[in-house]
């Protein structure tokens, strides 16, 4: 499993390091801030459908899951990167927004304008379907954590932390679909249509894991529902 673990860390790690790194970058080293924030979309954007995809790598120590365990592997490992976004970037943009707008040019606020420029102007003015929408993202985070924990707890047995974990993934859907469809169906005026990189990679592909992945979630978790709780085996992450 070290390959597996390692790919991981390969994938996850730039996009983990890229905010603080690319922080640095415009503050202290005088790097051009949309520039700089278009290298931190592709990092970011690329890192998590390739970190997603690692569970279905070829190699070696895989050879011999089958393609249900691969699927589990992904399904947890997107997971717990969704809920960590949700109580993270998410819930401290819900908490701060007025002062993140007031602070365009702040070190600190730098981790949701380097999103905001081109990317979504929607978080610098606050809407309240915007704020909706944030609301309903940290409570399933909340939610998730909460069957994650039920699930481990139990050794992937407890089919209400199956349960939890597939409603966050219906609450993913239907939130990032009117995440999308408000603003393409306005004329997309908070994004920088005459970007690729703005349009297409960070108001893009950086959402699109929360309408992907979680038909994966769905149908793993029917796999499991569907069965007795005595063959339903805890699947590891890695």
């Amino acid at each position: 499993m070290r390959a597996l673990v390692l790919a991981r860390v390969l994938t996850l790690g730039p996009v983990v390091l890229a905010f603080p790194v690319g922080t640095i970058a415009v503050f202290q080293l005088g790097a051009d801030r949309k520039a700089t924030a278009d290298v931190i979309a592709w990092i970011y954007s690329v890192g998590l459908f390739a970190s997603f995809s690692t569970a279905f790598w070829p190699l070696p120590a895989l050879r011999s899951w089958t393609i249900e365990r691969r699927v589990a592997s992904a399904v947890l490992l997107f997971l717990v990167v969704s809920y960590v976004t949700h109580l993270s970037w998410e819930l401290g943009w819900l908490l701060l927004h007025d002062r993140i707008a007031a602070g365009r040019d702040a070190a600190w606020a730098y981790t949701w304008w380097a999103y905001i420029d081109g990317g979504d102007q929607r978080y610098a003015t606050a809407p309240v379907a915007l704020l909706t929408i944030e609301v309903l993202s940290v409570a399933n985070g909340l939610i998730g954590v909460t069957g994650l924990s039920l699930w481990w707890r139990s050794g992937g047995r407890d089919r209400r932390a199956v349960l939890l974990l597939m409603a966050t993934a219906v609450v993913h859907l239907y939130s990032t679909s009117y995440y999308f469809l408000s603003e393409i169906i306005a004329g997309m005026p908070n994004v920088d249509t005459t970007s690729f990189t703005d349009t297409f990679i960070k108001f893009g592909l950086a959402n699109s894991p929360w309408l992907t992945m979680p038909w994966l979630v769905l149908w793993w978790g029917y796999g499991l529902v569907t069965r007795t709780p005595e063959a339903t085996p805890r699947t590891p992450t890695s």
